[in-house]
């Protein structure tokens, strides 16, 4: 067990802190709400500007009104921005989007851990399963990581896992976990 808990504290490490995952991260974020992107027209100065993703994945940009740019990465969201400005009003748009602030997004580990609570991902980045239980203080004395379940707002039944199977196949490291989980972990009985 102890083992265990070294390994998933080393792994949240090297992977929360390797060079250059943040500025990969943010290309390939995907947009939702409360996040806010900083949206600029080259030699348009008066449609440059910063707005927030509302409920529903849309911004208000100017002369244009509102975009869906919801469940889209930055480039993806530039793209559609600068289609949106040509559809009328300008010839050849040259719009870059960047993010802003990424909205917080959290999830919950409860049961057998160290610190069960709320966790917040961190600001651009995925958080494994591993990698929660590692935020959490890692397992308890008496955890029991083969019974690991995930109550997931878009899924009707519970996710059974066995992270311990999962650590020695490699799997748990890669099984992301999403902003609103509920992660309960089990009680072994001895």
């Amino acid at each position: 067990m102890k083992n265990l808990l070294i390994a998933c504290l080393a792994l949240f490490a090297a992977f929360s802190f390797a060079p250059g995952a943040l500025a990969q991260n943010r290309a390939e974020h995907v947009l939702g709400p409360n996040d806010s992107i900083d949206v600029k027209v080259f030699q348009e100065p008066e449609l440059d500007t910063k707005v927030t993703v509302s409920q529903d994945g849309k911004v208000s940009l100017p002369l244009i009104g509102e975009v869906a740019v919801g469940g889209q990465t930055i480039s993806e969201a530039s793209r559609l921005i600068a289609t949106r400005y040509k559809q009328g009003y300008l010839v050849n748009p040259n719009v870059t989007v960047a993010m802003g602030e990424y909205a917080k997004r959290r999830f919950t580990i409860l049961g057998a851990v160290n610190k069960p609570g709320a966790f917040f991902f961190p600001p651009g980045e995925g958080v494994s399963l591993l990698q929660a239980v590692g935020m959490a203080g890692g397992y308890s004395r008496i955890a029991n990581a083969s019974k690991i379940t995930i109550k997931r707002g878009d899924a009707g039944q519970p996710i059974k896992l066995d992270a311990k199977k999962m650590a020695k196949s490699g799997e748990a490291s890669s099984y992301m976990i999403k902003p609103g989980d509920v992660i309960e972990v089990g009680e072994s009985w001895f």
